[in-house]
This record gives structure tokens, sequence and C-alpha cells, in this order.
């Protein structure tokens, strides 16, 4: 009976601590998503659906391991030293960004457009890298660090087309709730004609379902060091594609795909 006892004991002590690591780690995450500005004390509690002191208390741990910091003057959180070095470490491995930055550079000077790349991680993709193009009137609607459903936007769709039948079947089960609580003017029915339409051109194209008039036109590809699906993709206004500019654009992303592959390929094997 002690046995059993001790063991329950030791089964909901880890289960606190899980809970409590999961709790610290969407933390992170929601200051993250904030990027320069910075969240408030009472921003964290709302979006976290946490109580004030536990919110105070898991952001005070985070602050003595580095992960988190607090402006003295505003008084907001902001991500801290050593989330920064975390990443420095991290990119050793998934540096994925350093050898797409000259396509992104390309893409952006070619097109005119916003160039970004995104990659997925589980049921999410995260835009990691934006290059901005010259043409004065641009969509901001993504920024690197924010985060979406895998099916959402033009690079979640290019990431979702390029699973089996029966992934995407499970990517959409798992998604479903939040693909139709946050994009409301695409129904799932639409998605999977997308879907069918993405693979059948070897691009996506989001004509503006998650922001009206934002559009995004983006292509999947796997870094075959790390295993991670990614996507590129160039994003703007609706007037910029107009005519036959979604075939050029799809062109330049193709292409541009071609060359990173090989790029990551030969990285992969180095001779």
């Amino acid at each position: 009976m002690t046995d059993n006892k001790d063991r329950g004991d030791a089964e909901r002590g880890a289960a606190s601590a899980s809970q409590t690591l999961d709790r610290a780690i969407h933390l992170v995450r929601l200051i993250s998503a904030a990027r320069g500005t910075g969240l408030a004390l009472s921003d964290l509690v709302r979006l976290a659906g946490l109580t004030k002191p536990t919110t105070r208390r898991l952001l005070v741990s985070l602050i003595d391991n580095g992960m988190v910091e607090q402006d003295l003057e505003s008084r907001r959180y902001h991500l801290g030293p050593e989330t920064y070095a975390f990443g420095v470490i991290a990119a050793e491995r998934f540096g994925i960004h350093r050898l797409a930055a000259d396509s992104l550079i390309r893409l952006a000077a070619l097109s005119g457009d916003a160039a970004l790349l995104s990659v997925q991680h589980g049921t999410e993709w995260v835009c990691l890298s934006r290059e901005e193009g010259s043409f004065p009137l641009r969509s901001h609607v993504l920024q690197p660090g924010d985060r979406h459903p895998v099916g959402a936007g033009a690079a979640g769709l290019a990431l979702i087309a390029g699973l089996s039948d029966e992934d995407i079947a499970g990517m959409l089960a798992v998604n479903a709730d939040r693909l139709v609580a946050d994009y409301p003017g695409h129904p799932l029915d639409a998605l999977r004609r997308q879907i069918a339409e993405t693979q059948a051109n070897g691009y996506a194209l989001n004509s503006g379902y998650v922001i009206k008039g934002s559009w995004g036109i983006a292509v999947a590809f796997r870094d075959p060091r790390s295993h991670t699906h990614a996507a590129l993709t160039i994003a703007g206004v609706e007037s910029r594609f107009t005519g036959g500019r979604v075939e050029e654009l799809a062109a330049l992303l193709i292409n541009e795909k071609t060359l990173l592959e090989q790029r990551l390929g030969g990285a992969a094997h180095p001779s």
C-alpha cells in the first residue's frame, strides 16, 4: 500500500512539474511573439489564462534563469539573454536561415515584395526570417516569430500539401478547431480544395483569406540535415498579385527552392 501511495505521489509531482514547465514555455512564446514591444504583466495574465500570482511566480523563475528580463522603466517583459545564447547554439543544427539568407535577398530584390522563411514545428509553422522588397506598399502581417497552424497561410498551405494523404487528414483533424476559430473566412472544405490545387500547381497561394488584402505565395522544401520541413514565401498586398504575376512569382520561388535544396544537400554531404 505504501509503495502504491509513494508511486502515486511521485506521478502527481511529475505531472505538476510538467505543467509548470509547459506554462513557463508558453509565457516565453508569448513574449517572443510580442517581439521588441514586450508585454506587461496584465497582458501575460490575460493571454496565458493564468492567475496573477502564478504568472508572476513563473516570470521570476524565468528571470532568475536568464530566459526573460523586465525593463525597469516600462515594467514590460522581454526575452532574456539566455534565449539568444540558446538560439546561437541551436543555429549550428537548425541553421537553415543562414543558408536561406541569400535566397530571401534574391527573392525580395527580384519581386520587390517581402520574402520570408518559415519552418514547421509539430502542428504549427513559425516565421524565422523576413527580407523586405523595394515596393513601398507592403503587407506587415507576417513577422519573424509569428506562429500559425499548419494549413493556414501560404506557408502553412505549402507545408500541408507536401504531406501524405494520411498525414494531411491527421493534421487537419488536430488543427480543425483552431483553423475554424481563427480563420472563419476559410472553411475546411475550401482548405481541402486549396491543398489539391497546391499539389497540382506545385506552389501554394493565399488569396487574402488570413487577412483581407494581404496575399502570399509559397513553396515547401526539406532540409536533409535536420529533416526540417520549411517554406519560402513571397508576401505583399493584393494589387501585387494581379494578371500573370502569380505565375512569375511562382517561377521565382520554384527556381530558388531548387538552388536552396542543392545548397542544403551540399551542406549535408560536405566534400
